[in-house]
């Protein structure tokens, strides 16, 4: 009899555990272990569905790497998988890291965010870094891709009438932007990619991130880039899209953006995008910490590219807003804080919630939104949002 007392008391026990602890955890965000075989399952079936020949994926959780893992191939039609320290361009996501590199330069004194910008007039770093120069972006991509020098492109900019004042509206601008590399290189004394070697990929030890194309072209375990081909049918006079026949294509680099390495121009590994994500969220503050970005991701202008993308998602993105080098978001009750990464060939997203030490990053060697699906997906099931169908 007192033997089943014992064990009574102890099952009580063990249950008020239960019950104190476990809603505490899944209150706000569920544990990890109830999610990630379902989001791996996820990120099979949708490469798969959308012929996506591989991807790589880090998830950070309290401050921690918690995943990271590689999925597909290098290249379709090999076998080469694409694992942890395959290296993939990553196109405007290179902003955000350009960013934490002025975070640190800022705290150090050794760039201020009211640096003047000799080029356009009136304006400083903080201009450019949040897009909000003046200088209009209509017809700069297009100079950027067709290869002419990058000294051209800059006296372009500089040539160019303002369309406003510093600071009043947002026009998402990759030649302006790219401007910020010279200024670091002038205030630091070192070149661009030096400085962010010391004071940030080396600290971090990420050995596979460079903002140079040499860099990039060298290494071995590199992934190729695709785009998409769809077989047509014939009905009538009209082509209809078989969506059954989607073919990923190996397509060739873009090196154009290389040119522009701090808007564009970085190559990085999922090892490395987590220990930087990770690096962000507190877990080195040697090097740098959550104060010293706290200015940098905050809202500071409306964007209307992105806010107009999300029409279709208002049950979820009520506000939309690019800070210092960072987009931002509303998402449900969220401060969400991320930026992506578009050109021929690839896609990348590295995204955070600052409050909940929690983020993501996915980079991929494909021209398709999956990056930002998936990852607004892991959110609404960390988060435990009301059901959502983010990949259609």
């Amino acid at each position: 009899m007192r033997a089943l007392q014992a064990r009574s008391g102890l099952f009580y026990f063990l249950l008020m555990i239960v019950i104190l602890v476990i809603p505490a955890e899944t209150k706000s965000t569920a544990p990890a272990t109830f999610f990630l075989p379902k989001f791996e399952a996820l990120i099979d079936q949708a490469m798969q569905e959308k012929k996506v020949p591989g991807l790589a994926v880090a998830i950070v959780m309290d401050g921690k790497i918690i995943f990271m893992k590689g999925f597909g191939v290098r290249e379709v039609g090999r076998p080469e998988p694409v694992d942890t320290h395959t290296v993939f361009q990553i196109g405007s996501a290179s902003k955000a890291i350009t960013s934490v590199l002025v975070a640190i330069l800022n705290r150090d004194q050794i760039l201020s965010l009211d640096h003047p910008v000799d080029t356009i007039p009136k304006a400083t770093v903080r201009h450019v870094l949040s897009h909000t120069t003046g200088i209009p972006s209509s017809g700069f991509n297009a100079l950027i891709e067709s290869g002419i020098p990058t000294v051209d492109v800059y006296k372009e900019v500089k040539e160019t009438t303002p369309d406003g004042l510093p600071g009043e509206k947002f026009a998402y601008h990759n030649a302006v932007y790219s401007l910020i590399g010279g200024i670091i290189e002038h205030q630091s004394g070192l070149s661009f990619e030096d400085t962010l070697q010391a004071r940030l990929f080396k600290p971090l030890h990420m050995t596979e991130t460079s903002s140079t194309w040499d860099a990039f072209i060298s290494r071995p375990n590199r992934v190729s880039v695709h785009t998409f081909s769809k077989d047509r049918e014939k009905k009538g006079k009209k082509r209809k899209v078989n969506n059954n026949q989607v073919h990923a294509l190996k397509a060739p680099y873009r090196q154009d953006y290389a040119n522009f390495p701090a808007a564009g121009g970085y190559s990085s590994s999922i090892h490395d995008m987590a220990l930087l994500l990770e690096a962000i969220l507190g877990a080195h503050p040697d090097v740098i910490t959550p104060r010293d970005l706290d200015a940098f991701i905050q809202p500071l202008i409306h964007t209307p590219d992105q806010w107009q993308r999300s029409f279709a998602h208002r049950d979820r993105i009520t506000e939309t807003h690019y800070g210092l080098g960072w987009r931002t978001m509303t998402f449900g009750e969220h401060h969400l804080v991320f930026h992506g990464g578009w050109i021929r060939g690839i896609s990348s997203l590295i995204s955070f919630i600052p409050e909940k030490k929690l983020g993501i990053v996915i980079l991929q060697n494909a021209e398709l939104n999956l990056p930002f699906t998936l990852s607004m997906q892991f959110y609404d099931w960390i988060l435990d949002l009301p059901p959502k169908q983010w990949i259609k």
